[in-house]
């Protein structure tokens, strides 16, 4: 019988002892591989002792329904943990190379889980062959790969049945999304391999670093796909070829009064019961149509103009000709992928529409420039020069995109 007692207490000396310190290089990558062999033996121990367990019902004995019940609530272990131990209690005994391996410490658990709902989806008279080509690769494989390489054997042995699970994980598509608290939008779900790929490649696109007056992108990566997202939105969005929903084409309604936006006090309200202050409103405003609405006393509208639009089409396309994209120093963003910002901002300062004021920024410089201290001035070429603040440059030395810098060609 195993002696756990013994096993505990060298465990526990070797903590205290902590004299992994004094092992070269060679020694250390030698101990740590021959911990992974313990720790795969470790949970084939585990994975025994949970069959054994449940072979002479103790699950039943101790008033639970099942062995992952058990596992869960006596061990103190996730859901998900127990859930995984009893589906290798009753895959095991169906794939026993496997089990084989797992129990000489060649593979790990999370292996073993993997060709075991590999070979439960072939057909029988191919498992064996199957089983045998994953054991072959599954030590030098991360299980994802493994899991990557049994898709690959699913579809080379039993392609009608690869394509019938293409098709349920279709099916099992799904996107939820609702408001915390704070009033954040939440969302989770899933998509299929094909529009999974399309929305990480489109994501990549949009969310790589991008530098602040020549400093890193101060973003976490969590950071620049959540804006990477919206950027994305915001492209969709400004196409005006999205499908007509009640009655107008999508588009952010805030309502809010014009002194609050004016002074950056207060806040306003969207369609779907957001709230947002007047500062971040106004950055907002810098690309928007605007739409006067007259309401009473009681905010019941009495009268509703006509969408203005801060930067009309034809002074976009200007914009583009001038700016080539995003303005900013260092940033590669095209023009369709920008907004435009206004310099001196239409709501305090009355700033006019016009390309003596105006200048294209991505979403995330456009960020940067409302809520940090860099200042836009326009050089007598007409072209926008970026100041930036004392933190990036203590001379703050005017600063312009490489894409129409003149002085490069000169």
């Amino acid at each position: 019988m195993l002696d756990t007692n013994a096993i505990e207490s060298l465990l526990l000396d070797h903590l205290k002892l902590n004299d992994v310190y004094q092992l070269s290089e060679d020694e250390h990558l030698a101990f740590l591989t021959k911990l992974e062999t313990i720790t795969n033996l470790l949970t084939a121990v585990k994975i025994d002792a949970a069959a054994c367990a449940e072979d002479r019902g103790l699950h039943t004995s101790q008033g639970c329904r099942n062995i992952a019940t058990l596992l869960r609530s006596h061990l103190r272990i996730s859901p998900a943990e127990a859930k995984r131990r009893s589906q290798l209690v009753e895959d095991l005994p169906g794939v026993p190379d496997t089990r084989d391996a797992l129990y000489a410490g060649v593979i790990s658990g999370d292996h073993a889980a993997v060709i075991a709902d590999v070979i439960k989806n072939v057909p029988v008279e191919v498992a064996d062959e199957a089983e045998a080509s994953l054991l072959k690769h599954a030590p030098e494989l991360t299980p994802r790969e493994l899991m990557q390489l049994g898709k690959r054997v699913r579809s080379h042995v039993d392609q009608a049945g690869a394509f019938t699970d293409e098709q349920a994980a279709v099916n099992a598509r799904s996107f939820r999304m609702t408001k915390n608290q704070h009033g954040w939008l939440v969302f989770n779900g899933c998509l299929p391999p094909i529009e999974g790929a399309m929305v990480e490649e489109a994501l990549h696109a949009v969310s790589k670093p991008r530098p602040v007056g020549g400093e890193e992108d101060p973003r976490t990566p969590e950071q620049r796909y959540a804006d990477g997202l919206c950027e994305l939105i915001t492209i969709a969005m400004a196409t005006h070829d999205l499908p007509i929903s009640g009655g107008v084409r999508p588009q952010m309604v805030v309502t809010m009064r014009l002194d609050w936006l004016e002074e950056k006090v207060r806040s306003g309200y969207t369609d779907w019961d957001g709230e947002a202050t007047a500062s971040l409103l106004r950055q907002v405003a810098c690309d928007a149509e605007v739409i006067p609405v007259v309401l009473n006393g009681e905010s019941i509208p009495l009268d509703y103009g006509r969408s203005v639009r801060t930067a009309p089409p034809p002074l976009r396309r200007a914009l583009a000709v001038r700016d080539k994209g995003c303005a900013f120093p260092g940033c590669d963003r095209p023009p369709a992928w920008t907004e435009a910002h206004h310099v001196l901002h239409w709501t305090q300062h009355r700033g006019p529409t016009d390309l003596n004021n105006m200048t294209l920024l991505c979403s995330h410089h456009h960020h940067v420039i409302h809520q940090e201290d860099w200042k836009i001035v326009f050089a007598e070429d007409g072209r926008p020069d970026f100041i930036p603040p004392p933190w990036v440059d203590a001379e703050r030395k005017p600063m312009r995109n490489i894409r129409v810098d003149p002085r490069l060609t000169a």
